[in-house]
């Protein structure tokens, strides 16, 4: 896993900018885009303070071993507010449109 890489989708999922993480996460922004960059590795204490920045937790940080990118995470974050029965109304309109595309090829 591309730790750096995962911060950086998760951090535009949210539509947070660099200064804003840094900020929350109490760490300088040229360390955050090391890190984002791959230049510099956080310690897992730095990262839990990140992780913490992201509203999430550790386990949850490398629960996702797919690489999603900015505009899928960023539903899915967005999905989790729903209740279960909007859950299935925007299933269900998905698989419409996914119907009637594949009936117009």
């Amino acid at each position: 896993m591309d730790i750096g890489k995962r911060i950086r989708n998760l951090r535009l999922s949210k539509n947070m900018r660099v200064k804003e993480l840094a900020k929350k996460a109490f760490i300088s922004q040229p360390y955050l885009s090391d890190i984002e960059n791959g230049r510099t590795t956080p310690s897992l204490d730095k990262l839990s303070t990140i992780c913490d920045a992201l509203g999430m937790t550790l386990a949850e940080f490398f629960g996702y071993e797919s690489e999603l990118s900015p505009d899928l995470m960023r539903l899915l974050e967005n999905m989790k507010k729903l209740t279960e029965e909007e859950r299935n109304h925007l299933s269900d309109f998905i698989e419409a449109i996914l119907k009637r595309n594949s009936g117009d090829q």
